[in-house]
């Protein structure tokens, strides 16, 4: 004998549908009369009509049950991993500013965790991450000899607290094609040791540059 299927007729929009196609009611134990395509539609246009009043009690909500609200994203990212990495691009996308803010905060909050993390990802990803660096330095190599004069001025303990660092990278970046950055009084002389800051610095062609080492003229000695 074949099976029946259970109906009955929407008093919206008045269809015979199956009871599949209705919400059941737990507390009055039977189906809602009007059916889940037209109960959708009614509260599309309710929200519409009271966005601010549905935001509100959708917060209230979220903030009363945050156990609740964090299974059911964790079920809808583990059901719907690509939309979920779409949706999170698109939205970083959108925010690259305070993405970059945020996660600028976190770093100075969790520094140690951080330098953790970026360790375990290195050494558990050695060619990938060689592969970036050099790809990186390729493509900032202005950015590479301003880390590097840092990094040999903070040797020779030529840096002071009082250093614009932001003036000196942006001396670096600028500097224009066939020229190198000099330290007008070289940050390691025989005859006197300038500092790693952004008045010591200037621009010379390439050739001078290498040609002046780290000598210092009569009358830079004096007028220094």
């Amino acid at each position: 004998m074949k099976a029946t299927t259970e109906t009955q007729v929407c008093n919206k929009c008045g269809l015979k549908k199956p009871l599949s196609e209705f919400y059941f009611r737990k507390d009055q134990q039977k189906y809602k009369r009007e059916c889940k395509e037209c109960t959708k539609k009614k509260q599309a246009v309710y929200r519409e009509a009271n966005r601010e009043k549905v935001r509100a009690c959708g917060k209230a909500w979220r903030d009363a049950n945050p156990e609740k609200v964090r299974a059911k994203s964790k079920a809808w990212r583990e059901a719907n991993p690509e939309r979920w990495r779409a949706n999170g691009l698109a939205w970083k996308a959108a925010n690259l500013e305070k993405v970059r803010a945020d996660n600028k905060a976190w770093r100075e909050a969790n520094r140690e965790r951080w330098q953790a993390k970026g360790k375990a990802w290195r050494k558990a990803n050695t060619e990938k991450h060689r592969a970036a660096a050099k790809t990186w330095a390729k493509n900032n190599p202005k950015k590479i000899r301003a880390n590097s004069a840092k990094r040999r001025a903070a040797k020779l303990q030529a840096t002071p607290a009082w250093a614009d660092l932001k003036k000196i990278q942006e001396i670096y970046l600028n500097c224009p094609p066939g020229y190198h950055i000099d330290h007008v009084f070289p940050l390691n002389s025989p005859i006197m040791c300038g500092l790693h800051v952004e008045s010591n610095l200037q621009y010379l062609p390439a050739k001078e540059n290498i040609s002046k080492g780290n000598r210092v003229s009569l009358d830079e000695q004096l007028n220094g």
